[in-house]
């Protein structure tokens, strides 16, 4: 059965893509590979990266083994998202406290090996909390911080503004690796919280295994894909109902109807014995 399920998704979505290939912008498809990309990073263990903390001191993942973790990158002069994702977490640390009975740990990372130091993410990290013991705020050389960044699927590059990027906020599991990746956008702090602090739960308890949730979530970010409207102004979907009933008029016709073609004789029969019964009940009323 979920062999059948897993062909029949599969089809769906390459008939879906090949009939909407001209409909679908690029900044959608752009934007909805970026988040498949950062979802195929579940469930792997990051490397031991040497960084450098907010006081200069040098650290790798490996430190945070057996304890929940949040990550999020960010670059000092960015002006606007960025700041959305830190504040998220100085607003939610006493949630975590009472939600989950424990203090997590979480990691803020600069992606900008070029200008961010660490005394430039002390003063970044000063407007968010005053106290580092359990939140870090790190810098990196480019060996370090490039192949952090691939490891968590987290894409950026340098425009003549700054850096476009992915807006999200990774949650590490007691094992050192990626349990989920949250994304969020102007405007959506609250849903950001709520997911944040459901998979801190379920990074703790080990509630749903990596390749479950690896699954669900590549199967979400498709569904996105073929059926929403990406506003990068927002940084949400919203629903288009144009391709929504299109992808349903594709399904009945590439699936449906085979299925009524291959069982003709059999809803031929049923369709028979129904029309015979309704009119029988119909003569004696």
């Amino acid at each position: 059965m979920k062999k059948a399920l897993s062909i029949f998704i599969l089809l769906f979505f390459l008939l879906a893509s090949h009939s909407s290939a001209n409909t679908i912008s690029d900044d959608k498809i752009k934007q909805t590979e970026m988040i498949i990309t950062a979802n195929e990073s579940i469930g792997k263990k990051p490397g031991n990266h040497i960084l450098l903390d907010q006081d200069g001191n040098r650290f790798s993942l490996s430190e945070y083994i057996g304890k929940p973790l949040i990550i999020n990158f960010v670059y000092t002069n960015c002006s606007h998202v960025c700041h959305i994702s830190t504040a998220i977490l100085a607003g939610i640390r006493d949630d975590m406290i009472r939600e989950l009975g424990q203090k997590v740990n979480i990691l803020t990372v600069s992606f900008d090996y070029e200008m961010d130091t660490p005394q430039r993410m002390k003063e970044y990290g000063e407007n968010f909390t005053k106290n580092f013991r359990y939140w870090r705020f790190a810098a990196g050389d480019k060996k370090a911080i490039e192949g952090l960044t691939e490891e968590f699927g987290f894409s950026y590059q340098k425009t003549k503004e700054g850096f476009d990027h992915i807006n999200m906020i990774s949650v590490m599991d007691s094992k050192g690796k990626i349990y989920k990746n949250v994304f969020y956008g102007t405007g959506d702090n609250d849903r950001a919280d709520k997911e944040l602090i459901e998979s801190l739960k379920g990074a703790m308890s080990n509630s749903a295994s990596a390749d479950d949730i690896l699954n669900f979530t590549l199967l979400m970010d498709k569904l996105k894909l073929i059926c929403t409207d990406y506003d990068p102004v927002s940084g949400t979907y919203k629903l288009n109902y144009y391709y929504l009933i299109s992808y349903i008029l594709l399904t009945i016709l590439c699936f449906i109807v085979p299925i009524i073609f291959m069982w003709w004789k059999e809803i031929s029969y049923l369709f028979i014995r129904f029309t015979s019964l309704a009119f029988k009940i119909f003569r004696i009323s």
